[in-house]
């Protein structure tokens, strides 16, 4: 069954109403009518399947049937460099998929572009959205405005997540051998960090991992980081 976003504060007890775009498409897309029955998600962890009661010009109003709460598994968060063209928003919609936490397009030295305009970040929401309905997840993906590598580092480094840094100058350590339930993931730009990001990882005890033998493109190389960190032990 189709499973859709409602906004938090549209829901009222049991009772909840859809407007906007999402009303658009439930009702001129999909051709949704009165008693025909849908699967929402707030964004929180909920999830409902309801009832439409009545259709007017610009929104439904319908009845939640029953409810269930997903209870999060492991909390990733994607700290990473901007990819070129429309890779990025590639990552976007992979990272809603697998179910990520938060996305943060992370500025380094070597960074290609370092910005986003606010279209362009809520370009990347939708993204996510869409991706996130698709999937079945009950939660969004949060998209975060870019921020500075050293920001980001003391940032992470102030909270009791594991801080890992994929980085190809690593000679032994991989991140599928490590325990991680809560974890901060940073991922370079083309060209990689430079040393001195590296050492100011490690200065604030960052753990510094392989994600394998060859060099993978940005957008690769998080997906893959994402991949191993939910399945290792």
């Amino acid at each position: 069954m189709p499973h859709f976003y409602i906004n938090p504060q549209n829901i009222n007890g049991d009772n909840f109403f859809i407007d906007g775009e999402h009303f658009h498409y439930l009702i001129n897309v999909r051709r949704f009518k009165i008693g025909d029955e849908i699967m929402i998600f707030d964004g929180l962890g909920n999830s409902y399947r309801a009832s439409i009661l009545e259709i007017s010009k610009d929104k439904l109003l319908g009845k939640f049937l029953s409810s269930s709460y997903r209870e999060g598994g492991k909390i990733i968060n994607l700290y990473c460099a901007i990819a070129k063209g429309d890779r990025f928003e590639w990552l976007i919609e992979k990272a809603a998929e697998l179910g990520i936490n938060a996305v943060f397009p992370l500025i380094t030295k070597r960074s290609i572009r370092t910005s986003f305009s606010e279209n362009k970040i809520e370009r990347l929401k939708k993204i996510a959205l869409s991706a996130c309905m698709q999937c079945g997840r009950s939660s969004v993906l949060e998209i975060a405005a870019p921020v500075d590598i050293k920001d980001a580092f003391e940032a992470a480094s102030s909270g009791k997540f594991s801080n890992i840094v994929a980085w190809e100058g690593e000679d032994s350590l991989s991140l599928s051998a490590l325990k991680i339930e809560k974890a901060n993931i940073f991922i370079g730009p083309e060209g990689g960090f430079e040393n001195e990001e590296i050492e100011l990882a490690k200065s604030l005890n960052f753990t510094t991992v392989r994600l394998g033998e060859n060099i993978l493109r940005v957008e690769t190389a998080a997906i893959v980081a994402a991949v191993l960190t939910l399945n290792c032990c």
